[in-house]
């Protein structure tokens, strides 16, 4: 397989946003995953650029791994490849092409590992059953191995496993071609947003329940902690997206729920700091806004210069309804 990195032609682009992406074209050959890692070593992509996949398949092992990759740098997927179009010299940029592709058999793999995996009209998205060109008495234990992996990966990449049982289906020598529609119903195909996913954790003494989604915004997630000494407390986790004065230094920052009808003000108690590449906001809440976030449809943080700005930073309304038992359960378990 090749890699091509495309970064902004001239300054101009640049100046308009740039167009940074990655073509990733051809069969998928044994040790391609190590090629890639020195491809991403050698070209430092910014996060949040698109990997454009043209694939047929080919080698599964390379083809989880250059997945994997993909996630750790917080790349986003889609199906296809950009080219240049001819230069004219008339204009100062020379436009861009998106041209429909396809992503076959192995080369799912390396599309599952988008943090955002979008889905060009035009292209193609198939699947098959997974095997040995000469399978070999000796690769029965490989492919139990590989089956583990491939179950795995799927797992840690959010996608449901209904998407091994669609690819069992079809015999190893065919394709089956799946619809858009399909492919998003088994969270194969994210668009701009993932599901909010809930789970219940514990921490250097600190219970919690997250809500985590990617977006076209980053990758965002809001917990309802409890600490034995210091009660409830609301702890949101903002990818800052290089907005880290504007994130620790706005004076409003509120808890919204249910979309905008309940507003918690936790400007003047909050705490704001950065670690990494985000903002964390932390505030200690009483028992009854514990409760009413417990119970809240939606939540989401919004941080502004002044109450009446037009528009916000920080975290659209995420969806509790994944996490409606985690939630009532973990406020009736601390509550007094």
């Amino acid at each position: 397989m090749e890699f091509h990195y495309t970064e902004p032609q001239n300054e101009l682009e640049k100046m308009f946003g740039g167009f940074f992406c990655i073509n990733a074209v051809g069969t998928i050959e044994h040790g391609d995953d190590l090629k890639f890692m020195k491809f991403l070593d050698d070209h430092k992509p910014p996060a949040h650029m698109v990997v454009y996949i043209d694939s047929t398949g080919g080698d599964l092992e390379a083809g989880i791994g250059v997945g994997r990759q993909i996630r750790q740098y917080g790349l986003w997927t889609d199906v296809g490849s950009f080219v240049l179009e001819p230069p004219d010299p008339s204009k100062p940029l020379v436009p861009r092409k998106r041209v429909n592709g396809r992503c076959m058999s192995a080369a799912t793999m390396i599309y599952l590992g988008g943090r955002l995996r979008f889905f060009s009209e035009g292209s193609q998205f198939g699947v098959h059953r997974f095997s040995f060109k000469d399978p070999l008495p000796e690769h029965i234990g490989k492919s139990q191995e590989l089956s583990a992996k491939i179950a795995s990966f799927v797992s840690d990449m959010g996608v449901s496993p209904k998407f091994l049982e669609l690819s069992s289906a079809t015999d190893s020598k065919e394709i089956n071609l799946v619809p858009e529609q399909r492919l998003k119903e088994l969270r194969v195909v994210t668009g701009g947003q993932t599901d909010v996913v809930w789970t219940v954790q514990a921490r250097r003494g600190i219970m919690y329940v997250r809500g985590e989604r990617d977006s076209i915004y980053g990758r965002h997630k809001v917990m309802l902690c409890f600490a034995k000494d210091a009660g409830f407390i609301f702890w949101a986790v903002i990818e800052a997206q290089n907005r880290f004065n504007e994130l620790t230094g706005f004076g409003v920052v509120e808890i919204n729920l249910n979309g905008e009808d309940i507003k918690i003000d936790i400007s003047e108690k909050c705490k704001r700091f950065q670690v990494g590449a985000d903002v964390h906001v932390i505030a200690k809440v009483s028992s009854d806004q514990a409760r009413i976030i417990s119970e809240s449809d939606s939540i989401g943080v919004q941080i502004k210069f002044v109450h009446e700005a037009p528009t916000f930073l920080g975290i659209g309304a995420m969806d509790t309804e994944g996490g409606v038992e985690q939630l009532s359960t973990f406020y009736r378990s601390f509550s007094k």
